[in-house]
């Protein structure tokens, strides 16, 4: 028996009764309060089964330069000027310039070509297309952690992504 199932049987047996529900509600309502899922889990736990399901190429990251890395207490991501990330089949570097209150990022790929690039925020993802050096960029993004999800014409199906870095 699962629990589930073994829940349904106290339930049918009269085992659990209102007080035992009420009970059970009070306590989900002050995990709810005290210990309430991180905004944005439902999103990332989406996009790593997402990766997942896609058998994707996912990037090493090797920062350059940033001496100071500011380091987000939900989840690894760094802030740097300038980042590459690495993986068998593609190279990619970026460099994140501010602009006010948004930035630019600008990015290179290797070998050169024609790359679909992605830039995910959240829910909200940016297209663009590399030139045929490999170079891209992205003008006024949103401050906040992002990655990039590139697709080569000669596999697009195995995306490269890399991990979560905060622009």
């Amino acid at each position: 028996m699962t629990p589930d199932d073994t829940t349904l049987t106290l339930v049918a047996n009269g085992a659990v009764d209102q007080l035992d529900f009420g009970i059970l509600d009070r306590l989900a309502a002050l995990v709810d309060v005290h210990d309430p899922v991180p905004a944005g889990l439902v999103d990332r736990i989406g996009m790593a089964l997402t990766i997942e399901a896609m058998h994707a190429e996912v990037a090493e990251l090797h920062l350059v330069g940033e001496s100071a890395l500011a380091v987000r207490k939900d989840e690894a991501s760094i802030e740097a000027g300038t980042i590459t990330f690495t993986t068998d089949v593609l190279t990619v570097m970026i460099s994140v310039h501010p602009e006010g209150g948004r930035v630019r990022v600008d990015g290179w790929a290797a070998p050169a070509g024609v790359l679909q690039v992605e830039l995910h925020q959240d829910a909200d993802v940016s297209v663009t297309t590399s030139d045929e050096d490999g170079r891209f960029s992205f003008a006024d993004v949103e401050r906040g952690p992002a990655r990039l999800v590139l697709r080569r014409p000669s596999d697009p199906t195995v995306p490269v992504v890399t991990p979560q870095v905060e622009l």
